[in-house]
């Protein structure tokens, strides 16, 4: 935890605080049910409890952090049925991006979309899962930010945030990444022929894709688990 807890640049103490967190919750380097104490964390930050309680109070809000009945504060274990309804809702906003994205896009656009589906297709074939991670979430900004709708934008974000320590869960499946690049292509497509009923539908297939083998592989570890 000491080598990610680092607080850069000028921000309010408690927003740094926050972000730093929250960023290290999303991430997997603090994992759900590990204790959050306040002393710890102030110590490594280098800065008063206070601005670290604030940041708790605000993370427990958002559902990032609860407390126990002894008042611990501890990393909310997230449940597949929470992952599943979230997606399910995430997939109803990606597909409303994607339609208004189809009526507005443009060729630079088309052609920004284009470029990010060859880096994708690279990192298939390298098997590279955190770099096609990280393209994957620029192509879904990109027709966000086409669709230019602040509040879908702005849902959309906090849910990612949500489920973000899944993905990698989904992508891992065999055979997935695969699955997910001729997705990706199939929508852009979608886009390309300003068909926004098709770019709709196919973004929630998308997500649809994703929940189901995000708890494929949820229970094979369950199932694992089991048999140790």
């Amino acid at each position: 935890m000491e080598n990610n807890l680092k607080i850069e640049g000028y921000e309010l103490l408690n927003q740094k605080v926050y972000r730093v967190l929250k960023e290290s919750i999303v991430k997997g380097f603090l994992e759900p049910g590990t204790k959050l104490l306040e002393n710890k964390i102030a110590e490594k930050m280098h800065v008063s409890r206070t601005p670290v309680r604030e940041a708790m109070q605000k993370l427990v809000a958002e559902g990032f952090v609860k407390t126990t009945p002894n008042q611990t504060m501890v990393v909310t274990e997230v449940s597949p049925e929470d992952v599943k309804e979230v997606l399910q809702i995430r997939g109803v906003l990606e597909g409303l991006a994607a339609r208004i994205a189809a009526k507005k896009i443009n060729r630079q656009e088309i052609d920004e979309l284009g470029k990010l589906v060859a880096q994708m297709s690279l990192h298939v074939t390298e098997e590279n899962l955190s770099s096609y991670c990280k393209v994957d979430d620029e192509f879904h900004d990109l027709i966000l930010n086409i669709c230019g709708n602040k509040w879908i934008i702005q849902i959309r974000d906090n849910l990612g945030s949500f489920i973000y320590r899944f993905r990698i869960k989904s992508l891992s499946v065999p055979g997935r990444l695969k699955c997910s690049l001729k997705e990706h292509q199939a929508i852009m497509e979608a886009l390309k022929k300003h068909d926004s009923v098709e770019a709709d539908r196919l973004s929630q297939i998308h997500m649809e894709n994703t929940i189901i083998n995000i708890l494929k592989k949820v229970v094979k570890e369950k199932d694992r688990d089991k048999n140790e």
